[in-house]
């Protein structure tokens, strides 16, 4: 068995596999998404890795409490939304949440099927503290571009998700 190949060589080999089975496929297109996943999931596991399980909560925990906490409040369909959760997933995350007293859910409305999450003021005081420390492992995670080059990646990742008209 040969030996492993590491991951740039793997891109390689993968483009080549590509362009000689697909000759009209989109290369660019093929590296771009190959190296835009590789770079999210390392950074989701570095940060369930030194923030969130510390903190006592998933990756999609804390993307649930962040939604809550910039809005104030949301019902869970726009926390699906927001987060780019499944309304499942929405719901089962936040019986977690609330069992561990960091949001509530309340009925106020005369539909009492319609549920408002808001965090409680022990989830912001965590949420806060966690998103500190989520903030320095982006800092580090960055570190290799420039401000100007970060800012670029940015928006050119905003452009891919404002939908096209």
């Amino acid at each position: 068995m040969a030996d492993p190949l590491d991951a740039h060589e793997f891109e390689r080999s993968a483009v080549a596999a590509v362009a000689e089975a697909a000759p009209d496929a989109d290369l660019d297109a093929l590296r771009a998404s190959f190296d835009l996943i590789r770079a999210s999931t390392r950074l989701v596991q570095r940060l369930e890795a030194e923030v969130h399980r510390h903190a006592g909560w998933s990756m999609a925990g804390f993307r649930v409490m962040f939604c809550v906490w910039v809005a104030g409040e949301l019902e869970p369909r726009d926390i699906a939304r927001l987060s780019g959760l499944s309304r499942a997933a929405v719901s089962s995350v936040l019986n977690t949440l609330e069992r561990d007293g960091l949001v509530i859910r309340c009925r106020e409305s005369p539909d009492r099927r319609l549920v408002t999450v808001r965090m409680t003021a022990d989830g912001e005081r965590r949420l806060v503290d966690a998103y500190r420390r989520q903030n320095e492992v982006e800092q580090d995670f960055f570190a290799g571009l420039s401000d100007a080059r970060r800012r670029r990646l940015a928006d050119d990742l905003g452009g891919l998700l404002t939908p096209r008209s």
